[in-house]
């Protein structure tokens, strides 16, 4: 079978064991940069409506002009001043600066995501690639077995011309051994450095890359 042919058939199962739009997520959510500039960009966001009157809303209590007097049942009469009680608003429009800082920020926090998007799925899609080179390379090696348990069994019953066959089927385990060894090394240090894409959290992420983990907890 064509390598090209194997990895298309194993294609399907390896994608089911972590997916990428759950990851990016997780990465976006708590990559360290990304989160420093999303709080930059809240932190430069002009207040809403609601936020302004509330911060430019006033009580106020003036004198009015003129007095007013009261005479009483026993004939005293009491003189007081009005008083007039009020609120206040004052709602100032956002400034143009208030609104340019935003937009830049808010530009950064975009370019920011997008780089960060592109870095992550760019070694999401080498561990992607690994992972099915490593699973052709096991189908390789469990088809190698299996020809050597077969050629042994036919020394057994005394076809001698199969020996150079055993020692050649031993070879090849040899070699698609090796190389299972080292994609198992490489697949797992590309796992590490997609799950420090999280920072802090990295250790959820690669325990889903791994498989350990059937789901993300949200982010």
């Amino acid at each position: 079978m064509k390598p090209g042919l194997l990895l298309a058939l194993l294609w399907p199962a390896l994608a089911a064991a972590w997916e990428e739009e759950a990851a990016l997520a997780f990465i976006l959510a708590y990559h360290p940069v990304v989160a420093a500039q999303r709080q930059a960009t809240a932190a430069y966001q002009p207040p809403s409506t609601l936020r302004r009157v509330l911060e430019h809303t006033s009580v106020y209590v003036r004198a009015a002009s003129g007095a007013s007097s009261t005479v009483s049942d026993s004939g005293d009469t009491t003189t007081s001043d009005p008083m007039t009680v009020g609120i206040q608003v004052n709602i100032p429009l956002a400034s143009p600066r208030e609104q340019r800082e935003y937009a830049q920020q808010a530009l950064a926090e975009a370019t920011r995501i997008d780089e960060v998007r592109s870095r992550a799925l760019t070694d999401l899609a080498k561990l992607r690639e690994l992972e099915a080179e490593r699973a052709a390379v096991r189908e390789r090696l469990a088809f190698q077995k299996s020809k050597a348990d077969w050629v042994q069994e036919r020394l057994k019953k005394g076809f001698e011309g199969d020996v150079e066959k055993l020692w050649e089927t031993a070879q090849k385990q040899n070699t698609e051994a090796a190389s299972l060894q080292r994609l198992d090394l490489l697949i797992d240090a590309q796992r590490r450095q997609v799950a420090h894409y999280a920072g802090e959290n990295w250790s959820p992420l690669l325990d889903y890359l791994s498989g350990k983990l059937k789901r993300l907890p949200e982010g």
